[in-house]
């Protein structure tokens, strides 16, 4: 049986998990991780970050797959609200499967760090204003 990250799949659910991960690292600040120790077979799942030895929990978990005996299960995270709570992964969904997980991302609050630019004074500058108000002083 194929490994993808270290959890056993069959041959044609490896496939799947592969595309299915590879179009997700596309999208940039996420890693894959493999929990072995999960009942019976495993799990596979995606995050902003890796945990690390001394951390318990790890923040960000957007994906969850399990490997079946007739296709892989997607477990949606806990933090969001769309789609089923299982979901089969298969070719023809493949697509729509995508889009899910990319809203799932988005509800968890996975999604890249964007950095936000500070404003500037709330007050707009007006400088003839100021010319105006000094030539009148005189």
């Amino acid at each position: 049986m194929p490994n993808v990250h270290g959890i056993e799949f069959s041959a044609n659910q490896s496939e799947l998990v592969k595309d299915l991960v590879r179009e997700l690292l596309k999208d940039g600040n996420c890693a894959v991780y493999a929990l072995n120790n999960m009942k019976p077979n495993g799990e596979l799942r995606m995050a902003t970050t890796v945990p690390t030895p001394n951390q318990r929990e790890v923040g960000g978990v957007f994906l969850r797959i399990r490997p079946g005996i007739n296709q892989a299960t997607i477990v949606r995270p806990m933090n969001a609200k769309a789609g089923d709570p299982l979901t089969k992964l298969a070719k023809l969904t493949q697509a729509e499967t995508l889009e899910m997980i990319r809203i799932w991302r988005k509800e968890t609050k996975s999604g890249p760090i964007l950095i936000k630019s500070t404003p500037a004074s709330t007050k707009p500058i007006n400088p003839t204003a100021t010319v105006q108000s000094n030539q009148s002083g005189l």
